[in-house]
């Protein structure tokens, strides 16, 4: 039996380990919120809202007050609750200014034509008093 050495350039029958990569990932700390924080408001865009609709919450107050007058005040709460619950889904719908402008007129309108303390002591005690 004659020994033959390997050829010198030959790679070993193992594979030799490898450097392990290194990954080095910073995160910068940030800052804690607040919890007081009440920009889910949306104070100036409540506020342009509640301006402008200010000017046309007194026409839908005038359309309640008729219904009111002519039908009945169930009629009334239905037609202001509808009217609040149609721009309500379309101001989240959409989030314009328009959308929430409606939002706003609903509710100033029905505020100013329907007798809302009269109703909740209604609504809450029963009594119609």
């Amino acid at each position: 039996m004659t020994d033959i050495p390997p050829r010198p350039d030959h790679p070993p029958y193992y594979a030799a380990p490898t450097e392990p990569e290194i990954h080095i990932h910073l995160t910068p700390e940030t800052a804690e919120e607040s919890r007081w924080d009440f920009s889910w408001l949306q104070f100036g865009r409540n506020t342009r809202a509640i301006a402008v609709s200010v000017v046309a919450a007194p026409w839908w107050a005038a359309a309640l007050r008729s219904v009111h007058e002519e039908q009945d005040l169930a009629g009334a709460w239905f037609m202001a609750f509808a009217a609040m619950g149609v721009a309500i889904v379309f101001d989240h719908a959409r989030q314009r200014f328009v959308t929430r402008v409606f939002v706003w007129t609903a509710a100033l309108g029905a505020l100013e034509a329907l007798p809302v303390f009269r109703a909740l002591v209604h609504l809450m005690t029963g009594s119609a008093s």
